[in-house]
């Protein structure tokens, strides 16, 4: 038994000394930070009353948060100071001569400049309710001995000192500013007092609180009261053969026996730090026949009573059980439900047992803030859109903090204001904020309250709701002294703030909220600033990605000035057709639906779908005639100097026959010139391309490159390396030599040096050769500008489209833009390129951009190579291929009955174009 008694009161030792330690915690380091904190901040340096006024908020706070510090108090090198003070006893109150509502006093003391000073009076509510002048006492702070130990950098734990005003012991925390200025706070002691007193369980436990010089800080009777208003040492409080037996004792040991007067005694000393530099000592002893005197009388009595008890608590116990343990079962089962984030109601049993009830109002607490968290959050997730996510942030805050007011500002993009985003009065359902203020991050009318949003980054009260709104108040529909409002900065993980929440609450809920919610509103504050910024950062991305897709179809448009802005009217026209198939009744288009995220997916492969061409070379994008190439014009200028010799040496036989020429001649050379003529000019139109080459053309353009001239200057003269050796591989003649006047030669093959990779999903297939110059080759094009090899090139763009697209990693919501993009080449029939899919295979999405590709192409008016079509013929064209099986029929009858070409062609197209079209001609 005496072994249990001494392990019972070792953890009761124990417990004593932590209970001093969190005591300790709570009075002192709390304080230790404010004092440290306004010694490096510009109340230091404040000269007049009003400059030292303004501070007497944030002073508030402090003791406010701080409710064991009693002032807070600046006191100069001159002997002046000033400070705030909180009036808890009569004796304070009858020696300031306060009002009996007062509660805080503001005090400013001119030591060497003034006889009188005054003294302000605020109630509860911080609300200014009297002043009074009074004779400044001549007492020097500079005389105590507080200020005279005060060191720069340090933060020091004055000695305990009697103050005489509130007739109670407390110590100063103190600390001096680079400036000599001390920044101080009293402390009170009886706290602790009381914390020893009430572990005393014997007559003789001694709780004794002191430090290494033996000065008493606290103990467990009123020993600072016997010593007459002095400091109490430790031989004042035990006799020399005490004090000789305490030395025995040894610090943070396991408890000990030791004698005292004849006596045995148990004891222990532990250490309570009270900051880094600073730790006390805490002597806890007790008699040891105290101690164990009772334990026989304990044990037979327990025997005798626990017989009793058990006997009549059976029946007893089992009744009372089942009444407690229903509710007790009922709050089990809702936490349950909760742990499962089921958050349904069950039906609770009214209970007496104060315990329960609390249980149960805890429980049930509990599952509405974590309910209201996951709804907040779940909302949040959901939405993608930054104006209705402010929105969404603000109501659901509002909601999940009960408040009666809530106010979203944020710092906007260039970082020079916070401005109103969100405003919600519950009283009122009010939402406007056009009358709410924006502020500058240098106004000094709110300066301290940016200070703790943008540097301080922690939540402060009482922010006058007067500056959000001057009629505020009045939309709040609560008056001035009902409302309390809690501002909580919003910060990102790297800590950069990016605005400010403000609730309003009734005042009558702050305490509540203050010691039961402010954990948990931050955690809410925390949640919302960062989903904020990631949407924030979100969609400053997917601005840059817009930004980057139209940059690069705006270069590829102007890479080749004759597309006309194709990449940029495509996507136009693609949407207005997505967007009538979404709307239409017709059964054709019931299945088809387009949802936000969708849109996105079809508007950015719009953008994208020729972004291939950045791939293409200019010359056979705008290559508008057969024989057009990029060449070295040597070839034309030497053809030229040839016809100069010609002209030279018919003008040498001129002057030797000096005699004209016979008329016969003349009707001979005049027919041949004409035949020339009409040759020349046959091929002219040939090289245009822009009628279908019919066989007999074709026969004509062979017989005229039959025709022979006598080349007389070197083809290999003024070339280029790579020219010049595949001149030479192709076996170079020796001048003068008689040549075709048309030429399909070797050195027009250009070879591929690159093999393209093989994928199998692509029906085009490289050509031999990179290009074919030849003449007679460029000539012989059936159809249009570009031979085999460039149309190639061309359509080879769609591939490089697809492969660039696929590179790129889009989300998984957005995996098909490389299908819309590289679709629209594709025709219903499975001929189109470059997968050959069929109608079953295509997107209906990039059956609508193959329309609106061959509209834009066909009605575009700025390409060299072809004359821009009227509405009329463009339709006809396109009726055409939907006979061919080229585009769905469906989609194209949807764009006719819709007039989205003729809405095009409002905005697109010359007025000549617009010619009145009867599309039942065309309708399937």
């Amino acid at each position: 038994m005496n072994d249990i008694l001494l392990e019972a009161n070792s953890t009761i030792f124990d417990r004593i000394a932590n209970e001093t330690r969190f005591s300790m915690q709570d009075e002192y380091r709390p304080a230790f930070n404010a004092i440290e904190e306004l010694s490096k901040k510009e109340i230091i340096k404040t000269n007049t009353l009003e400059e030292r006024k303004a501070y007497f908020s944030e002073l508030l706070m402090l003791l406010k948060l701080h409710n064991h510090v009693s002032t807070y108090r600046i006191t100069y090198p001159n002997g002046d100071w000033f400070g705030v003070g909180i009036i808890e006893n009569q004796s304070l109150r009858k020696e300031l001569n306060a009002p009996a509502s007062a509660h805080f006093y503001f005090i400013d003391i001119p030591l060497r400049t003034k006889v009188t000073s005054t003294i302000y009076f605020y109630d509860k509510t911080n609300k200014l309710i009297d002043s009074q002048i009074f004779e400044i006492p001549r007492k020097d702070p500079r005389n105590e001995d507080w200020f005279k130990n005060s060191t720069v950098n340090q933060t020091i734990l004055s000695k305990p000192r009697y103050f005489s005003a509130i007739k109670q012991f407390g110590l100063t925390i103190h600390q001096k500013a680079d400036n000599d200025v001390v920044v101080s706070a009293d402390l009170l002691m009886f706290k602790v007092d009381e914390v020893l007193k009430s572990t005393s369980n014997h007559n003789s436990s001694v709780r004794v609180l002191y430090d290494e010089e033996s000065t008493v800080y606290a103990s467990n009777y009123n020993a600072h009261a016997e010593i007459n208003n002095k400091a109490v040492m430790l031989k004042d409080i035990f006799n020399q053969s005490a004090l000789t037996a305490l030395k025995q004792l040894h610090l943070d040991q396991a408890i000990q026996r030791y004698q005292h007067n004849d006596e045995d005694w148990y004891g222990k000393i532990f250490s309570v730090p009270i900051n880094q530099e600073r730790t006390l000592n805490l002597l806890v002893a007790v008699k040891a026949s105290e101690l164990l005197s009772s334990a026989s009388v304990i044990r037979n009595q327990a025997i005798l009573w626990s017989f009793l008890v058990l006997c009549l608590s059976i029946p007893c116990v089992y009744f009372v059980s089942q009444r407690i343990s229903k509710p007790i079962k009922q709050a089990t089962e809702q936490a349950q439900l909760i742990s499962k984030f089921d958050f349904s109601q069950l039906k609770q049993s009214p209970t007496k047992i104060l315990e329960i009830d609390n249980l149960n109002k805890s429980v049930t607490s509990m599952k509405s803030a974590i309910e209201n968290y996951f709804n907040l959050t779940n909302t949040i997730l959901e939405e993608h859109e930054i104006d209705e996510l402010i929105q969404i942030i603000g109501r659901n805050t509002a909601d999940a903090t009960q408040a009666a007011g809530a106010y979203l500002y944020l710092i906007n993009d260039d970082e020079t204001h916070i401005e109103p985003h969100f405003a919600w009065r519950a009283n009122t359902k009010n939402e406007d904020i056009s009358e709410l203020k924006r502020y500058s991050l240098d106004d000094k009318e709110i300066a301290k309250n940016l200070e703790y949003i943008l540097v301080k980054k922690k939540p402060f009260e009482d922010l006058s709701i007067q500056k959000l709104d001057i009629n505020e108040q009045e939309k709040l529909g609560l008056k001035d002294e009902d409302t309390w409002s809690l501002t909580f900065p919003l910060f990102t993980k790297g800590k950069q703030t990016i605005g400010a929440m403000v609730l309003v609450f009734d005042i009558k809920d702050s305490e509540a909220i203050r010691n039961n919610k402010l954990d948990y509103f931050e955690s809410l504050m925390n949640f919302t600033a960062i989903a904020l910024h990631g949407r924030k950062m979100l969609q400053n991305q997917k601005n840059l990605l817009e930004s980057f897709i139209q940059v690069m179809a705006s270069a590829i448009d102007t890479k080749s000035p004759y597309t006309g802005n194709h990449c940029q009217k495509v996507p136009v026209l693609t949407q207005w057709i997505a967007e009538v198939a979404d709307q239409s009744s017709s059964p054709k288009f019931k299945h088809f639906t387009l949802n936000s995220i969708q849109k996105e997916e079809l508007r950015m492969a719009s953008w994208l779908h020729d972004c291939g061409k950045i791939t293409t070379p200019e010359h056979i994008v705008d290559k508008a005639t057969k024989l057009e190439t990029i060449y070295n014009r040597i070839h034309e200028i030497r053809t030229r100097f040839e016809v100069l010799k010609r002209d030279a040496e018919i003008e040498q036989w001129k002057r030797a026959f000096k005699q004209e020429l016979p008329q016969k001649n003349k009707e001979i050379l005049q027919n041949e010139w004409q035949k020339l003529d009409d040759e020349f000019t046959f091929i002219a139109k040939m090289n245009v391309g822009d009628e279908f080459l019919s066989e007999q053309d074709a026969t004509q353009i062979q017989e005229i490159s039959r025709r022979t001239w006598v080349q007389t200057l070197d083809s290999s003269l003024g070339l280029a390396w790579e020219e010049k050796m595949r001149l030479n591989d192709s076996g170079n003649q020796k001048v003068p030599s008689k040549v075709n006047l048309l030429q399909d030669n070797l050195f027009h093959l250009i070879p591929r040096e690159i093999d393209l990779p093989h994928d199998e999903r692509f029906t085009l297939q490289p050509t031999e050769h990179e290009n074919n110059l030849g003449e007679i080759y460029n000539l012989l094009i059936q159809r249009g500008t570009l031979n085999n090899e460039e149309r190639f090139v061309i359509n080879n763009h769609i591939i490089q489209t697809i492969q660039m697209l696929e590179a790129l990693p889009f989300p998984k919501t957005m995996k098909d833009i490389a299908k819309i993009a590289g679709g629209h080449h594709e025709k219903v029939n499975g001929t189109g390129y470059p997968m050959g899919l069929t109608s079953e295979q295509m997107p209906l999405t990039a059956k609508m951009m193959a329309i609106a590709d061959i509209f834009e192409a066909l009605t575009s008016h700025d390409r060299p190579y072809k004359k821009a079509k009227t509405l009329t013929e463009s339709l006809k064209i396109m009726h055409f291929m939907v006979k061919d099986q080229h585009i769905d029929s469906d989609l194209f009858d949807l764009f006719l009955t819709s007039g989205l070409y003729k809405k095009y062609a409002d905005t697109y197209l010359k007025p000549e174009q617009c010619d009145d079209v009867d599309i039942e001609k065309f309708l399937s």
